[in-house]
């Protein structure tokens, strides 16, 4: 009995882990590559962002007022933001909510502001780093079929069946103790793929576990609010909000005069030390004026650190960060975000999150691979060998296709010279083209080892392509090689994993190593079933 019940733990545990591995590794894949997406990329893809942070921004109320005054002539103003120079965006960056006159539209405007000189900076709308961001986040899923809430489903059902496949890998593996540390390099290629699946898999169980519980809440609980809201508050959503969000004030109706832009940006958060990131802003000009101020929580597990404040008394309303006396459940919530994307702790946690998400993608590749080896080279196999060989080049095209897809951007960023309203467009057509055309290469070449290891070689050389291209086309005519440092660093970033892209396709073998006798067992197989066929 105990042998037929890990059995089916085995079989739930491959079965499970087969038939979704390639789905689960695009999102693992992907979300390794959002981690730096999320922000440090953005200085490097737009040449616009390019301003060395400063410690000493130009006073913007006075621009701002007058900016303020415009879109105010326009309509009635239902909400405004500043965003002071920080990290991926080093300069001002202000928006509004404009509710037009005469009419029922609403116009969101956006304007970015030179930090030293106050001068509007026209930046990209659509960018390399948004659409790697949203590809992670909800597969850019059509909006005439849900739109991003059924895409961020979509990516949260792939936590759950990563804490499946998790947990069914552990019942299932008995002898864990010793495959933590059995790593055999000198024998079959299922062995080393088998050795390798379990060890690292084992050692990061912490970090998958986490990354497939938090990617499940992030997906799935932006669907549960109509649910919550009619068990909890009978179907009003909006009474939901009011909960979760406070009670919002009404505008008094009476003219008044604003606390400065300038002060709220010179608040040093007394808990945190540093300055805010952000002010939201409700009602502004009236007496009732409402400052929402975020600071940066770059060091704990929480989203930010944030009050609510009058705008005309500077009178606190209150605290909306999620410090002592938050209940248990809210700062787990609050925690979700920073643990999934590794936001907490600088950019050193970044790399660790990046190394550690790539290596949940190798276990769901070799997973795939293993399942395509026991059957095309083992006795579990079914079906043909050309059926094996065409499934083994899907995966190795689908996988491996997408690194080659995502390095391409970096370079598509740089060498696209069309129209800046339909970059959008061209992104999406160079991603979906060259993951296209890598899995055709795939069918292309003699074998799905000679081409995994082409495809990876091709990922390390876009990379450092990447790089050289940036340096002479944007840095160069602009100051000099490594003129801008956040550039730079981005650089040398994609130089050090094209070199190591390009030592990993070296190591690979162009074949399969070692060659069984599938096709002498076939006639065996053919023998039994005709010898239990009754003759007629």
């Amino acid at each position: 009995m105990d042998k037929a019940r890990h059995k089916r733990n085995y079989d739930l545990h491959a079965w499970s882990g087969v038939t979704l591995g390639i789905f689960l590794f695009i999102v693992c894949f992907t979300g390794s590559v959002a981690v730096f997406a999320l922000q440090e990329t953005r200085v490097w893809e737009d040449p616009a962002k390019r301003i060395e942070a400063t410690t000493e921004p130009a006073p913007l109320e006075p621009a701002f007022r007058e900016w303020v005054a415009t879109q105010d002539a326009r309509g009635e103003i239902e909400f405004l933001s500043v965003r002071w120079p920080q990290g991926g965006t080093p300069y001002y960056v202000t928006m509004a909510d404009v509710h037009l006159d005469g009419s029922d539209e609403h116009d969101f405007v956006v304007q970015n502001w030179h930090p030293e000189t106050l001068e509007p900076i026209t930046t990209r709308e659509a960018s390399m780093s948004s659409w790697l961001v949203r590809f992670h986040i909800d597969l850019k899923w059509p909006s005439a079929l849900g739109g991003s809430q059924v895409g961020r489903f979509i990516v949260g059902l792939a936590g759950i069946l990563l804490l499946l496949a998790i947990l069914t890998g552990i019942v299932a593996h008995t002898k864990l103790t010793k495959e933590t540390f059995t790593l055999r390099l000198d024998r079959s290629v299922r062995l080393k793929w088998q050795d390798s699946h379990k060890v690292i898999g084992l050692w990061g169980t912490p970090f998958h576990v986490m990354i497939g519980f938090t990617g499940a809440v992030l997906g799935i609980v932006t669907l549960l609010a109509p649910v919550v809201a009619v068990l909890a508050f009978q179907g009003d959503i909006q009474a939901l909000f009011a909960a979760v969000q406070g009670e919002q004030i009404e505008a008094a109706g009476v003219p008044a005069e604003m606390i400065s832009i300038d002060t709220i940006g010179a608040m040093v958060h007394p808990e945190a030390g540093n300055l805010p990131a952000r002010i939201n802003i409700q009602h502004y000009g009236d007496a009732n004026a409402v400052y929402q101020v975020y600071w940066p929580a770059t060091e704990k597990l929480t989203t930010y650190h944030g009050m609510k404040m009058s705008g005309v008394t500077g009178e606190m309303l209150a605290m909306t960060s999620l410090e002592s006396g938050s209940s248990g459940a809210a700062r787990v919530s609050a925690a979700v975000g920073p643990l999934h994307f590794g936001t907490f702790g600088g950019v050193a946690l970044k790399y660790l999150w990046f190394f550690l998400g790539l290596s949940l993608s190798v276990i769901t590749a070799l997973g795939t691979m293993m399942w395509i080896e026991r059957r095309q080279h083992g006795n579990e196999g079914q079906r043909s060998d050309r059926f094996y060989n065409g499934l083994s080049r899907l995966n190795v095209g689908i996988c491996t296709g997408l690194a080659v897809a995502t390095a391409g951007l970096f370079v598509h960023n740089l060498i696209f010279w069309g129209d800046e309203a339909g970059r959008g467009i061209a992104i999406a057509w160079a991603y979906f083209g060259v993951w296209a055309a890598a899995i055709a290469y795939a069918f292309l070449r003699p074998g799905a080892y000679m081409a995994n290891r082409e495809l990876i070689a091709m990922t390390g050389a876009l990379l450092m392509v990447a790089a050289v291209l940036n340096q002479l086309m944007t840095e160069l005519p602009n100051g000099g090689i490594g003129s801008h440092t956040a550039t730079l660093v981005i650089d040398l970033t994609l130089i050090v994993f094209g070199v190591i892209a390009l030592v990993i396709a070296k190591a690979l073998p162009a074949e399969r190593p070692v060659k069984t006798k599938r096709k002498a067992r076939a006639p065996r197989r053919e023998a039994d079933v005709a010898a239990t066929v009754p003759a007629e």
